[in-house]
């Protein structure tokens, strides 16, 4: 394993520049007038089986957690990006506690998630967006790892995971209750080094 660089100066996330565009998709901040576009998907109770919060019961939900992801980026706590699809927004990938410090220590890491509408599912696009945000992590923000992690029996998300190219930790037994069961928790992470595997084949520029 190549030695990982020194921490980089902690960026201001607002001062970056936040739009990506891939071959199909376009991520760009989520803001507040996604709020149409990204309701038929929070509301459908399939999509949310495997996530860590249910359907949403109505609109002011939906805005609610818009609102909270647009506040998070100006805390720089989160970067969270609306999925557009031929102009709509279609899912969610971004960044959770971004964490720079911890005391005396420098830490330089985030949580990376997503969900995409089931109407977009076996497409490839939460790959090619997946991919984009890694990048973006390591490349333009300056993280040293990025974190990530699937319900066991989520073989969709385990799938795209891999994929990207992070290295599985362990499974976390009985992590979260659900359903009227125990789920285990499959835990990846990626280091700053790790990511110039040369067989990451997938492009995409900045706008």
């Amino acid at each position: 394993m190549v030695a990982s660089a020194p921490p980089r100066p902690i960026p201001n996330l607002t001062e970056l520049p936040l739009v990506i565009q891939t071959q199909r998709l376009k991520l760009r901040p989520i803001a507040a007038t996604d709020l149409d576009d990204l309701w038929p998907h929070v509301s459908d109770p399939a999509l949310s089986v495997h996530m860590s919060w249910s359907a949403h019961r109505d609109r002011a939900e939906t805005a609610a957690f818009i609102a909270g992801n647009v506040e998070g980026l100006g805390r720089g706590t989160d970067l969270v990006w609306a999925i557009e699809i031929d102009g709509k927004a279609c899912g969610v990938i971004g960044f959770g506690g971004i964490r720079w410090t911890f005391r005396a220590w420098r830490i330089d890491r985030a949580e990376l998630g997503y969900w995409l509408g089931i109407p977009h599912w076996n497409q490839g696009y939460m790959s090619e967006a997946a991919m984009a945000a890694t990048r973006f992590g390591f490349e333009t923000l300056g993280l040293h790892k990025i974190t990530i992690g699937c319900i066991e029996g989520n073989t969709a998300s385990q799938k795209i995971i891999e994929k990207v190219g992070y290295r599985y930790l362990a499974k976390f037994e009985d992590d979260a209750w659900r359903d009227g069961q125990w789920w285990g928790h499959l835990r990846y992470e990626m280091i700053a080094s790790e990511w110039g595997d040369s067989t990451r084949t997938l492009r995409f520029t900045r706008r």
